[in-house]
């Protein structure tokens, strides 16, 4: 019995740093490709997006927004977890004076609560305000999608909780881009998005730049 004990004990040992090794794993070759990007002197004191997809296929925020000092490092498919284990990496190395958030969308598309959600952001703001405690940090709602729109309930209540909770932060924003995309039969507009009713189009940047810039610009 103790044999067996032991064996099973053995067993998922070996299973939890096999999976603990495949998540360390799981960003290396987009946070490499980052650091390709960076060259030898990392640019610091900048504006910093990140985030998911939609940022990172966001192609020019710099050129849209008229501003060459925004830096996109954004990776397409993360959540909040993610921005919090590889922080060192995607944030803190910059020292941004500024940083514009997109994330959160693909944690309740794998079913996390909104009650998740906010922790984690929460431990994330933390994160930023113990390591840059003047960065400016921008959150931009989670998007009301056409594919993800059986999941709008829980997206609502993620928004309102982490808004509740910039409203009495210092230099913490909440940006609304939720209700700016929902048409006049509540639901979002479909100009917004490209065919997979998720991912942004032409369209739904300029939007978003129009909503972002006085937050940028400020």
């Amino acid at each position: 019995m103790n044999i067996n004990k032991y064996l099973l004990l053995f067993i998922l040992f070996i299973v939890f740093n096999s999976l603990a090794q495949e998540y360390q794993n799981k960003w290396e070759d987009e946070i490499n490709a980052f650091d390709d990007l960076n060259g030898n002197s990392p640019i610091q004191g900048e504006i910093l997006f990140t985030g998911s997809s939609s940022i990172r296929v966001w192609e020019d925020p710099a050129k849209d927004f008229n501003n060459s000092k925004i830096l996109n490092r954004g990776f397409g498919g993360s959540q909040i977890i993610d921005l919090i284990e590889n922080f060192n990496q995607v944030i803190l190395k910059y020292h941004p004076k500024k940083i514009v958030i997109y994330s959160g969308d693909n944690d309740i598309q794998e079913e996390k609560s909104a009650e998740i959600v906010y922790g984690d952001f929460c431990t994330l703001y933390g994160m930023i305000k113990a390591k840059l405690p003047d960065t400016k940090i921008y959150y931009i709602a989670i998007k009301p999608s056409l594919s993800r729109w059986d999941k709008v309930l829980e997206m609502k209540k993620a928004n309102t909780m982490i808004n509740e909770f910039l409203n009495t932060r210092s230099n913490g924003y909440f940006i609304d881009v939720f209700s700016p995309m929902i048409g006049i039969k509540g639901k979002p507009e479909e100009k917004w998005f490209v065919e997979d009713g998720l991912h942004m189009s032409k369209e739904g940047y300029e939007l978003w730049t129009k909503i972002i810039s006085p937050y940028i610009n400020e």
